[in-house]
């Protein structure tokens, strides 16, 4: 009997900048993020309140999986990114992929 093939990792592509110095969104109000990065629910408000822990977490962590190179810089913001770093679940292909930014 054939040994199992190994499982794939999972490869799709992360956008991750050049350096951090793009990353300018905004850190307080409210986002809204298009349906092509929030596609998940019932079609609901796609807003999500930076002042709300879990919210400001849940949209980096969209961001970061789904997000272009143009998303990262205009959602995201480089302080508020390493601050968050430890706490975000991510997946571990996008979390090696940022890995040597974040280190620089």
């Amino acid at each position: 009997m054939p040994a199992p093939e190994p499982r794939r990792r999972w490869s799709a592509p992360v956008a991750v900048p050049a350096d951090l110095s793009c990353l300018r969104g905004p850190t307080t109000g409210t986002v809204t993020l298009p349906h092509r990065l929030y596609w998940s629910g019932t079609g609901g408000p796609r807003t999500l309140d930076l002042t709300n822990p879990a919210e400001l977490r849940l949209l980096y962590r969209i961001v970061l999986t789904e997000g272009t190179e143009a998303d990262v810089c205009t959602y995201l913001d480089a302080s508020l990114l390493r601050d968050l770093w430890p706490s975000l679940w991510l997946s571990p292909h996008v979390r090696e992929a940022w890995a040597p930014t974040l280190a620089a």
